[in-house]
C-alpha cells in the first residue's frame, strides 16, 4: 500500500514539474543543484526509494533474518543457519518481513532524497551521512526490531524467547544501529566513485571517458561488501541487544556492558599459549553481511540511476 502511494505520489510530482529532469552524467556527481531549486524531491528518488528499496528489502529477507539468528549462535555454520531460517518451510524464511517492508518506503527514500537535501545543506559528504544515518535509523529502528524478535521467537525455546517490543523509534541497540547504517551507507554514498574509477583504470579504459554502466555497478557492489563487512560487528550487537532479554531488561550501562560481552566472547578466544585470536564466526557473520548489504544497496543504486536515466521520458 505504502508502495503504491509512494509510486502515484511519485507520477503526480513529474507530471507538475517538480524538478528538472537529469541526465545520467549529472548523476554521476550524486550532488543536487541547491535546496530552494530542488525543494520538491526528484521524481527519480522517489521512485527509487520508495518502490525500489521495499521490493529490495523483502526480496531479502531470509538473509537478514540469517544475520539476526547469527546473533544469539556462536557455533553454526553459515549454512547451518540458513537452515535454521527455513526450519519452518520455505515462508519461514520470510518472517517478520512485513514490518521492514512497510518502514523501507520511507527508509530509502531517506536514504535517497534524504541524502541528496542533506548534501545541499550540509556540504559534507561526511556529515551528510551522519545525518541521513540519523534519520534513516529513526524510521526504520521500531521494523527492524520487530523483524529480528519474531525470526527470534520461532527457533527459540520457550525459555528463551523475548516479548516482541512495539514499534518505536528508539530503544535497545539504537546507538548500534544508528553508526552500522552511518558505515553502510558510506558505500555506494562515499566509496562507490573511487572504487568504479580504479576498475576502470585496471581495465585499461581512458581515464577521461564516462564510466560504463557495468563498472558502476561493480563499484558500488564492491564498496557494498566492504562496507558490509566493516558494519557486520555493529549489526550484530544491534542485533544481540534486542533479541537478549537480559539487554532488555536491563539498563543502558548494563546493556552496553553486555554487548561488549558478547562481541568478545562470539568473535575473539584465547589459545592454549595464551594468545587471542578470532573465531570463525566472525568470518561467518561477516559472509552474512556482507552478502545481504553488497545485494541490498548494489540493486537500490541500480534502480536510482535507471530512475534518474529514464526520468526525462516521464516529465515530457
Amino acid at each position: 500500500f505504502f508502495s503504491f502511494f509512494w509510486f502515484v505520489f511519485t507520477m503526480a510530482l513529474a507530471h507538475v514539474g517538480a524538478g528538472d529532469a537529469q541526465t545520467a552524467g549529472q548523476f554521476e556527481n550524486m550532488v543536487l543543484q541547491s535546496i530552494p531549486q530542488n525543494v520538491l524531491p526528484q521524481p527519480a528518488l522517489l521512485l527509487a526509494g520508495g518502490l525500489g528499496g521495499p521490493l529490495a528489502i523483502a526480496a531479502l529477507t531470509p538473509l537478514r533474518n540469517a544475520c539476526s539468528l547469527a546473533s544469539q549462535d556462536a557455533t553454526s555454520s553459515a549454512m547451518r543457519v540458513i537452515r535454521h531460517v527455513f526450519s519452518g518451510g520455505l515462508r519461514s524464511g520470510w518472517t517478520g518481513a512485513l514490518s521492514p517492508t512497510a518502514a523501507a518506503t520511507i527508509q530509502f527514500t531517506m536514504l535517497g532524497c534524504g541524502y541528496h537535501f542533506y548534501l545541499g545543506l550540509l556540504g559534507s559528504p561526511v556529515l551528510t551521512v551522519v545525518a541521513t544515518g540519523l534519520s534513516e535509523s529513526l524510521v526504520g529502528y521500531g521494523a527492524a526490531t520487530r523483524n529480528a524478535q519474531l525470526m527470534h521467537n520461532q527457533v527459540a525455546t520457550k525459555r528463551d524467547r523475548v516479548l516482541v517490543r512495539p514499534i518505536m523509534p528508539v530503544g535497545p541497540g539504537f546507538t548500534a544501529l544508528w553508526l552500522r547504517d552511518c558505515l553502510a551507507m558510506t558505500g555506494i554514498r562515499v566509496c562507490s566513485d573511487p572504487l568504479a574509477c580504479t576498475l576502470q583504470w585496471m581495465s585499461g579504459a581512458d581515464a577521461a571517458s564516462t564510466i560504463s554502466p557495468g563498472i558502476t555497478m561493480c563499484g558500488d557492489f564492491l564498496a557494498s561488501l566492504l562496507c558490509g563487512g566493516l558494519s557486520m560487528p555493529l549489526n550484530q550487537m544491534s542485533n544481540f541487544q534486542v533479541t537478549s532479554a537480559a539487554c532488555l531488561t536491563s539498563t543502558p550501562a548494563k546493556r552496553a556492558a553486555l554487548a561488549l560481552r558478547f562481541l568478545k566472547s562470539q568473535y575473539l578466544m584465547k589459545t592454549a599459549s595464551g594468545f587471542v585470536r578470532l573465531r570463525q564466526t566472525m568470518l561467518r557473520d561477516a559472509l552474512l553481511r556482507s552478502s545481504y548489504l553488497g545485494c541490498l544497496f548494489c540493486c537500490f543504486s541500480s534502480m536510482e540511476r535507471l530512475a534518474f536515466h529514464v526520468q526525462p521520458s516521464w516529465i515530457q
